[in-house]
């Protein structure tokens, strides 16, 4: 601080007097700015309303940039201006502080003759003092009125609210207001005294630190236990263990048993992995555009490229005859296989899931997809199955999945026939892939009542024929039968290379076939039935027959379906039908999307998977067409049943899965969700897990999200950790969104463990 010194008979100038004031001034500033430095704050102040109209602030100091501005007189101000005229509306007031600078003049006397010593009355500035200006900022009049925003660099004293009769409210900014000694004093006390507490407890912590220490070679990784619960809850699916209360559950996400369907919240589906619902869908049945077409043929519901008949083996007679109705007559339930299902999944949102390997953890039975039930019949592909039966092959990749039966007859789907009377029959090796279409069998004595019944049915290892595999039958009435040859037409069958097989007459009519003596068909036997069970091969003669197959007229074969269609586009087509696809042949699907410019047919194979970006426009039609490839010997097949169905899908572009209530069987503050979410592209889409407790939604407290080891670099795994109230049940939630219903994720598996 600077001090003015006067000595004696020093003749003081006037600026000497002024620089003691402003000596003063600068010290006080100095303290405030370098002690105090409080920003635009304020102190003192208390604004009151003394009626409806009018407010006064007392006398008061501002801070404001390392000065102080101070009134010594209370102010009025008048607020009638800013009244809401609408009723039932209300307006917030701001009332901001200033500091401004005033000097006052006085009138004083002034010499103007330094002998005579005259002077002059003058006007002259006495006073420069600081004080302060009060200005008003303004919210708009609303029910519900916001506060009017306030700059950084001003300070606001108070915030008064008004209706429209006058002051309703008034609210000190305690925020800008300058503490006290005294205020920062009594907070100093008690945080001292909370940190002699904490002392006291640092200290114990210490000492329990170094204890866990010790122990951290004995605490196994958060991850490992996981890892360990998550492979006990697999197995226990696999083991078909009796469900009980457990602190953590999985699922693969295969089958829907622990997802709750019915919630009003659901919007997903289970189908190998839980995925988007769908928001259109249609299922029509496959038809042919032309059923005359001259490159095709159908028997009955089998369809096949256009082909003839040719004899492919024969064995004639050399005038034996058997009687066919010389044995014990029977009663025998012959079960007919039928053909078996393929499904192709096509489009852009086709992603295969990796937990179909799971599959073989659950029981024997469960279908593996629901595509292959459809209307009451029941088209399962299962993962295990006795005698071998029900193998399968799966082959999939982004965009287009494939699941085919390897056996040509299964009997998943079968019809059972009783047949009454003598049984008798010739058993054979196919030694070549063929296409049966007729049995010709030579009568030498026909009887005028009983009609033969002719089955075809495949055989044991050891070459008895096995009634239970009927794979075509054939009746005919005896007025239908002359002496001699007699064709027996089948619908075109298809015979493996390297199998045996037989045919099979029964009959109570009193008829006889020609035979042939000795072994002279060594490639079969000939047999007779006695109790429906037991054949009995007989090797004294065989059976004169010929079996007759299909000569096809070209290897490549187009045909062309109805369109597929969908209200507002597609992004997926699922194709389901019976046929035969055997070795060396292939029945390839292709489409074509018209309101593509110079579109071109698009194979549904492995090696044009990526054509299902042809469906990104979402065409609301697209053109079908089959294309059958073989031999002139051996062709696919399709059956065109009520059963063939042509299916077309639209993605939502929101899921929400809610699993069904989980049963930790402890009580529990700490719940963690691991999510495994495949096909995910963070530019497109939201993944966030939740828990569901009551009707109460939680958001986790922590979540964690890493990039799983996969070759497409596209599977995102989230661990989510959930801080609740004490609870025993919890249900799991994965709320998913995306940007292009062409490109969804889905969840491969999740699991939930309670800490």
């Amino acid at each position: 601080m600077d001090v003015v010194k006067f000595n004696e008979a020093e003749v003081a100038e006037p600026d000497d007097w002024t620089n003691i004031g402003l000596n003063a001034r600068a010290s006080e500033d100095a303290l405030v700015a370098g002690a105090i430095d409080y920003p635009t704050h304020w102190a003192d102040f208390t604004v009151s309303n003394p009626n409806a109209l009018e407010l006064i602030v007392s006398p008061g100091t501002l801070f404001s940039e390392g000065k102080l501005y101070r009134n010594a007189v209370q102010t009025t101000i008048n607020i009638q201006q800013y009244l809401p005229i609408v009723a039932g509306d209300n307006r917030f007031l701001a009332l901001l502080a200033d500091g401004a600078v005033e000097t006052t003049t006085e009138e004083r006397l002034f010499e103007t003759d330094a002998e005579t010593e005259a002077t002059i009355a003058q006007q002259a500035p006495k006073v420069e003092k600081r004080k302060i200006d009060f200005t008003v900022a303004f919210g708009a009049p609303s029910p519900t009125p916001l506060k009017p925003a306030i700059p950084a660099n001003r300070c606001c004293i108070a915030w008064v609210e008004l209706s429209t009769v006058g002051v309703a409210a008034i609210e000190p900014n305690h925020a800008a207001r300058v503490k006290t000694l005294y205020e920062h004093e009594g907070r100093l006390v008690s945080v001292e005294g909370e940190i002699g507490q904490i002392s006291a407890s640092v200290r114990t912590i210490k000492t329990d630190i170094a204890n866990i220490q010790a122990r951290l070679g004995d605490i196994p990784s958060p991850a490992i236990v996981r890892q360990m619960k998550r492979s006990i809850a697999q197995l226990l699916v696999g083991s078909s263990v009796p469900p009980e209360a457990l602190a953590y559950d999985y699922d693969p996400g295969l089958v829907g048993d622990k997802w709750d369907h019915v919630h009003a919240s659901w919007l997903a589906r289970v189908h190998e992995g839980v995925r988007f619902a769908f928001a259109a869908e249609r299922d029509m049945q496959l038809a042919l555009i032309d059923d005359e077409a001259s490159n095709i043929r159908k028997s009955g519901n089998l369809l096949l490229p256009e082909w003839t008949e040719e004899t492919r083996l024969e064995v004639a007679g050399d005038g034996g005859s058997v009687n066919i109705a010389g044995a014990v007559h029977t009663v025998v339930d012959a079960i007919q296989k039928t053909l078996s299902r393929s499904v192709t999944e096509y489009g852009p949102t086709v992603t295969t899931c990796e937990n179909v390997a799971e599959w073989a953890n659950y029981s024997i039975g469960k279908n593996v997809g629901a595509i292959f039930s459809y209307g009451g019949e029941d088209f399962e592909i299962i993962a295990a199955a006795p005698s071998g039966h029900g193998i399968y092959r799966w082959i999939s990749v982004r965009k287009i999945i494939t699941r085919q039966i390897i056996e040509t007859y299964w009997e998943y789907v079968t019809s059972t026939v009783g047949l009454n009377g003598s049984i008798h029959g010739q058993q054979w090796l196919n030694t070549q892939p063929s296409v049966l279409t007729s049995v010709d069998l030579n009568f030498t004595l026909k009887a005028a009542s009983g009609p033969v019944h002719l089955l075809i049915c495949e055989c044991f290892e050891h070459g008895a024929p096995n009634f239970s595999a009927v794979i075509a039958r054939v009746e005919k009435q005896p007025e239908d039968l002359v002496l001699g040859w007699n064709k027996f037409a089948l619908a075109p069958t298809l015979l493996d290379g390297g199998k045996r097989y037989a045919w099979v007459t029964v009959t109570t009519g009193n008829h006889a076939l020609a035979t042939v003596s000795g072994n002279a068909f060594a490639q079969g036997s000939r047999f007779v039935c006695s109790d429906g069970v037991w054949a009995q091969p007989l090797t004294d003669s065989d059976f004169a027959f010929r079996l007759n197959c299909a000569k096809f007229a070209r290897t490549r074969t187009t045909v062309d379906f109805q369109p597929l269609t969908l209200d507002g586009g597609m992004t997926e087509i699922r194709l389901l039908h019976a046929g035969w696809e055997a070795a060396g042949t292939k029945l390839a699907w292709e489409i074509k999307v018209p309101s593509i410019p110079n579109a071109q047919w698009r194979p549904l194979t492995l090696d044009n998977a990526d054509g299902a970006d042809d469906l990104n426009g979402l065409p609301a039609l697209v053109q079908l067409r089959a294309v059958f490839m073989g031999t002139t010997d051996l062709q696919p097949a399709l059956v065109l049943d009520a059963y063939a169905r042509g299916m077309t899908f639209r993605n939502r572009g929101d899921f929400v899965a809610i699993s069904a209530v989980i049963n930790f069987g402890v009580a529990t503050t700490t719940v963690q969700t691991d999510s495994v979410i495949d096909a995910f592209e963070p530019v497109k889409h939201t993944a966030a897990p939740k828990l569901v407790i009551g009707a109460t939604i939680y958001t986790p407290s922590v979540t964690t999200i890493t990039d799983e080891d996969s070759d497409n670099g596209m599977r995102r795994r989230i661990l989510a950790t959930f801080t609740v109230p004490s609870t025993m049940t919890a249900r799991y939630r994965l709320d998913m969104t995306t940007t292009e219903v062409t490109d969804i994720p889905f969840l491969q598996n999740r699991a939930v463990y309670a800490l």
